[in-house]
């Protein structure tokens, strides 16, 4: 059965290359993207690519809470279910920036829009048999510290903590949703696609990112593990996982945190004013 895959970020670098990958195996793609012209190429491209790939574009910046809920409405107005989400698009100002609502840049749109963008879109995702949530995460999630003070503003800005932080929050959020929506078949997971060479060290000054460029991998290269995760069989009911181009990778001790992953939850849906969802009840062992 030919699937329904959304993937953010989707106009240019790992979400561009894992669209049209995904695309040539004959998957519906839908990319979103803040830029529309980019987003506009994306799409020519791949059907340059592939003439029959079934691909299209929907603005969604992540940078706007407001335009994150938006984006989400219309797609639930226009698809009637989603087998995979994958949530790619992030950013490393080296300078503090901050989204619409006041957040630090990386906090909001690597983290939080995500976190909210997943909860909107769950009534497709449970309409899917088997549905996938893929988060794509970082190894620098070992340097991040979940700290609320943050949240709002880092003086000093110290660009790889802000970074760090947000790629924790990403595998934290995953294992949260692998626990909690285990009973309704609906798989999350996370994954490190390797250094990639993509836009996202545009920010970067120059003279370190020719240092850290000959150590990166392409993005074609590195798009094999996300359409993996997406789309292969091996990956049917895999859950709570995460993952790098050899299998199975490890954790930081905080990544692992069961607590720390449901304060870290509850605090992000008081923040975005949404019902958390159900914690599994505890087995009880017959006495």
């Amino acid at each position: 059965m030919k699937k329904t895959v959304l993937i953010t970020g989707g106009n240019s670098g790992l979400g561009l290359h894992s669209a049209e990958q995904m695309a040539a195996r004959g998957a519906e793609v839908l990319i979103g993207c803040r830029d529309r012209t980019r987003g506009q190429a994306a799409v020519a491209h791949i059907k340059n690519l592939h003439p029959q790939a079934r691909v299209r574009l929907f603005a969604l910046d992540l940078s706007d809470l407001a335009q994150v809920r938006g984006a989400a409405r219309r797609l639930r107005d226009d698809i009637g279910e989603l087998d995979v989400l994958i949530n790619n698009a992030g950013t490393v100002p080296t300078r503090q920036q901050f989204t619409a609502d006041g957040y630090e840049m990386q906090f909001g749109v690597n983290y939080l829009a995500p976190v909210l963008f997943t909860h909107l879109l769950l009534p497709l995702l449970r309409q899917a048999p088997s549905a996938r949530i893929l988060h794509v995460a970082s190894v620098a999630h070992w340097l991040g510290r979940i700290n609320s003070r943050t949240w709002r503003g880092r003086f000093p800005y110290l660009v790889m903590d802000a970074y760090g932080q947000s790629k924790l929050g990403n595998i934290l959020f995953s294992n949260v949703l692998a626990q909690r929506l285990a009973r309704e078949g609906i798989t999350s997971n996370a994954l490190h696609p390797g250094g990639v060479d993509t836009g996202i060290f545009r920010h970067v000054p120059d003279p370190l990112r020719r240092l850290i460029r000959p150590t990166l991998i392409t993005p074609e290269k590195a798009a094999l593990l996300p359409v993996s995760m997406a789309l292969d069989e091996d990956f049917i009911g895999v859950t709570g996982g995460y993952f790098d181009a050899r299998g199975r990778a490890r954790r930081s001790p905080r990544a692992r945190d069961t607590e720390l992953a449901a304060r870290l939850y509850d605090e992000t849906m008081a923040l975005l004013e949404l019902t958390p969802l159900a914690a599994p009840q505890p087995t009880r062992v017959p006495g």
